[in-house]
């Protein structure tokens, strides 16, 4: 018994295949290309890379026989598991859910983006719900109070989020300053690594209870940028003021809630200058998704199919 997941988010076109223990027998991923220079896709563009990435992704399966034991699917229909979240791009994956499932006579299982991530980080370290969960990436900065729904969703209450940007796309738009191409935050954090005892603190966290903004980071980031800061301590300075306003979120979330324990998941919660600041500073029990499935996958989706099933 295997079960398949598909997520089709803003930048990356994800396939998993999960056995009934739970075991990844198979992740793959297209990222979404963006121009050079360009802060990201419109949702039409990104829609129309999912539905030419989708066949490629699936022959490859194909050939591995990975589809010859499946027993369900599970797809991310929308961003957040909340009433009137949509985004155009999860058709694509919802479409092709809806044809295999058809044709070969297989049970779907619809979740949203945001669940995806949170068991992928869930499962692999052993979490049950209740707990916290602070969800960093380029589309999304929300401090969640995360209990089980049913017998696989998962209710998700914001107790935070951001008012502007969030906080990939202040990395994004600091690094595309910088010259590098989008999405940016593997080669700052690379940037910020090669520092050399760099000046702390050159960017302030903005952060009232569990709701932040980064609009005025971004600016204070870029004016230092045409100061003449150097783009690797402008680089560490960026995923300081992050690390900074991710522990203030996670210590309101704290007070607002009967849990210590913590969850952290996204693409920004992969970066190892934030999760040290966190380790070191909160004496919590912090878990990490790992680095590669904090990032866009289809893995945590498969594993909510595989709870599904059960």
């Amino acid at each position: 018994m295997t079960v398949l997941g598909i997520d089709t988010s803003n930048y990356t076109t994800s396939l998993a295949v999960v056995n009934k223990g739970g075991e990844v027998l198979c992740d793959h991923r297209k990222v979404l290309d963006v121009t050079h220079g360009k802060k990201g896709l419109r949702q039409s563009e990104a829609f129309y890379q999912h539905c030419n990435n989708l066949p490629g992704l699936f022959s490859d399966l194909k050939s591995s026989k990975f589809l010859e034991s499946v027993s369900a699917i599970a797809v991310s229909k929308t961003p957040r598991n909340i009433e009137g979240s949509y985004m155009p791009v999860f058709t694509a994956g919802v479409n092709m859910a809806s044809i295999l499932a058809d044709a070969l006579s297989l049970p779907i299982y619809n979740c949203s983006h945001q669940e995806g991530h949170i068991y992928a980080g869930m499962v692999p370290n052993g979490l049950e719900a209740p707990f916290i969960t602070l969800h960093l990436s380029g589309g999304t900065t929300d401090l969640l109070k995360v209990e089980a729904e049913n017998d696989y969703r998962l209710k998700v209450e914001q107790l935070g989020t951001s008012s502007d940007l969030h906080c990939g796309q202040f990395v994004d738009r600091v690094g595309v300053k910088l010259g590098l191409k989008f999405p940016c935050g593997q080669e700052m954090e690379k940037m910020a690594l090669q520092s050399n005892n760099p000046q702390k603190g050159l960017i302030p966290s903005s952060v009232s209870g569990g709701d932040v903004s980064f609009s005025g980071p971004l600016t204070k980031a870029l004016n230092l940028l045409e100061q003449g800061v150097p783009p690797e301590e402008l680089s560490f300075n960026v995923f300081n003021t992050i690390a900074k306003t991710a522990e203030k979120m996670i210590r309101f979330g704290v007070s607002q809630t009967d849990t210590k324990e913590v969850l952290l998941v996204g693409g920004v919660a992969s970066n190892k200058q934030i999760r040290n600041w966190l380790s070191n500073r909160l004496k919590l029990n912090i878990h990490f998704a790992t680095p590669k499935l904090s990032r866009d996958n289809a893995v945590g989706v498969a594993l909510m199919g595989l709870k599904a099933l059960k």
